[in-house]
């Protein structure tokens, strides 16, 4: 079950950093900053001259490419683990607020229905028309357009921030977490997708597993997440596309992967688990 506290919000102003409230159809600050709210129920925290270009992060192209991908199932061993975890960190918990920094089209999000706590949720994306995706789909969230260098959010105000596959900016997630608040970090294990590079590259090798001390953190542990999937060529581009390897890859990759259709590939993630000190 989830709910939220009316008028509980956790975005800040981007100009001045103090805290947004709603008024009427816009997030306005003491200062008297106004942000308008969209049709969809997001608000744009990403000022002008923090955009390295006119429209950052994901295409609307990209944007549909992973909806379609993720809603077929393919990950679910991700989600499933994912809310076991939070249910484990908070076991006992009635209520939690839960930040997703670099939260894309909101996937992810619809499926923390499992946890067995209710919460609160925040979401921001550079992507703007990711979060206009989750913000049109996932009405009962909050989402926000923002970098996950300047979060718009409150200082030591989440119990729980979410980093699945974004830039990690340590210094951000430190800021906005509570004492003994918990971080999930989700990021692609060694043999990720090595099926699919093998059609891709000609010389493939698998990721070195680390894990990095983050100042103002206690590294708690690691869950992995291993499997396999069988994809079409269709289902392959929109795999493909979801992933760095789109924009470093040649022309014709995506004829190379249609043309090997029902290719198997490994699915491999890691989720490392700090609390902030």
């Amino acid at each position: 079950m989830t709910y939220f506290l009316i008028g509980d919000i956790m975005f800040i102003c981007p100009i001045c950093k103090s805290k947004l409230n709603i008024n009427d159809k816009s997030y306005v600050c003491e200062n008297n900053h106004s942000f308008d709210i969209a049709k969809q129920g997001y608000v744009n925290l990403l000022p002008v001259n923090k955009k390295h270009s006119d429209n950052p992060g994901d295409t609307k192209e990209m944007v549909l490419s992973r909806r379609e991908f993720l809603e077929s199932g393919h990950y679910d061993c991700f989600t499933v683990k994912l809310c076991e975890i939070i249910n484990s960190l908070f076991e006992g918990k009635r209520r939690i607020a839960i930040a997703d920094c670099g939260c894309g089209e909101g996937y992810y999000d619809g499926k923390l229905e499992n946890l067995k706590m209710n919460f609160d949720l925040f979401g921001f994306d550079i992507s703007k028309e990711a979060v206009k995706s989750a913000s049109g789909k996932y009405k009962k969230y909050h989402y926000a357009v923002g970098s996950c260098f300047n979060m718009p959010l409150e200082d030591n105000s989440f119990d729980l921030a979410l980093n699945i596959f974004a830039p990690m900016v340590e210094k951000e997630m430190a800021r906005i977490l509570k004492k003994d608040g918990y971080m999930i970090y989700a990021v692609p294990g060694k043999s990720h997708l090595m099926g699919l590079k093998r059609i891709l590259y000609e010389n493939t090798y698998e990721k070195v597993e680390k894990h990095t001390e983050y100042d103002g953190f206690d590294f708690v542990g690691r869950h992995t997440v291993k499997s396999g999937i069988t994809l079409n060529g269709e289902m392959g581009v929109n795999l493909f596309k979801m992933t760095p390897y789109y924009f470093k890859t040649e022309l014709g990759a995506e004829e190379r992967i249609k043309k090997n259709n029902g290719f198997t590939t490994e699915i491999h993630f890691d989720f490392l688990i700090y609390r902030k000190k």
